[in-house]
């Protein structure tokens, strides 16, 4: 049995389910089980005028090749009904759910891969989940210590540390962060996107790398010594970078490793508008998401703009078709 990706529909008063819903319009179709609330998603559906029908997935048996216009949906129970635009945090424990079931299906195999859709970080936390983002969440299902990375046709970025407040990232620079973080990128990034191994390069934490320490001394005492040793271990790794021209150097490198989330980010977004992926490394299994929010004022209004979760759900499948291929090789 070829297993296929589940998608996980997020937040049910954004826009995860009317996107989730485009699935259906895919050659592909067949590939993709989406999580969600049936009822809702009919709903949703007819907001949208949208043709299209809902067949309910059964992991024990081959699925059968989907037709024009159908998806697969496996079920899960609102605690309150849902209205388009309105959040409700009773809801929370149904988003966090359906994040739990897909992983634990992906790591037994049943799935080749996780995609999801947005969630809101705020209202999870206000009904009392510990929640600061899928990686941190997803981290600890697979009991890992995994990376933030952006992929689109051009660029693709990593982040060693994720959504902590700006003031506490000098203090967690270390270089035991700063190894794991290039270790994980040249180990999946063999599995998922290279045929060798990848480029890397490290920013600075500080304006222009620290200018040898004149605006700052981490490049000089933690990033420099670590790229060191790394090189010598075999990684194809350089830095510290001035991030204002790390991408207008020669040569191009495949990854870029910032050290904070909004060191990198508004680069990659607006160089890379809508045709991008949220990728989450060093889990053990495939994740990928879109690369925006839950758009609560778009939620119902046919204006969700889908093209992120249909190059996330590309890049999943890249991802899958690469690792089989390098197992292949190696078996």
């Amino acid at each position: 049995m070829n297993p296929p990706f589940v998608v996980t529909s997020g937040e049910p008063a954004g826009i995860g389910p009317d996107i989730c819903l485009s699935i259906a319009k895919r050659a592909d179709n067949s590939d993709f089980v989406i999580f969600g609330n049936i009822d809702l998603l009919k709903k949703r559906a007819e907001m949208l005028d949208l043709d299209l029908t809902l067949i309910e997935y059964h992991p024990t048996k081959e699925p059968a090749e989907l037709g024009n216009n159908e998806v697969f949906v496996t079920n899960f129970d609102l605690y309150e009904e849902c209205y388009a635009g309105s959040l409700n945090k009773k809801n929370s424990a149904y988003v966090l759910e359906m994040i739990e079931s897909a992983v634990e299906a992906c790591l037994k195999d049943e799935f080749k891969g996780c995609i999801t859709a947005p969630v809101s970080k705020e209202i999870i936390t206000d009904s009392g989940f510990y929640f600061k983002g899928h990686t941190e969440f997803l981290g600890k299902l697979c009991g890992k210590k995994p990376l933030m990375f952006f992929v689109s046709e051009t660029m693709k970025v990593a982040l060693a540390t994720t959504h902590v407040s700006l003031k506490d990232v000098s203090t967690m620079i270390t270089e035991n962060l700063i190894a794991n973080a290039c270790k994980i990128i040249s180990n999946d990034l063999k599995l998922y996107f290279t045929e060798s191994e990848p480029t890397i390069g490290v920013l600075g934490l500080n304006p222009h790398a620290g200018e040898n320490g004149l605006l700052g001394k981490e490049e000089q005492k933690i990033i420099l010594p670590v790229i060191n040793d790394l090189q010598n271990q075999g990684l194809k790794i350089d830095g510290p970078l001035a991030a204002d021209s790390a991408f207008l150097q020669e040569p191009n490198r495949d990854v870029i490793l910032s050290l904070y989330h909004d060191q990198i980010l508004p680069l990659f977004k607006y160089s890379n508008p809508h045709l991008a992926a949220n990728v989450t490394l060093g889990l053990g299994i495939i994740r990928t998401s879109v690369d925006h929010g839950i758009a609560l004022d778009q939620a119902g209004k046919k204006h969700a703009d889908y093209e992120s979760l249909h190059f996330a759900l590309n890049t999943a499948k890249k991802m899958a078709n690469h690792a089989e291929r390098k197992n292949r090789q190696t078996s």
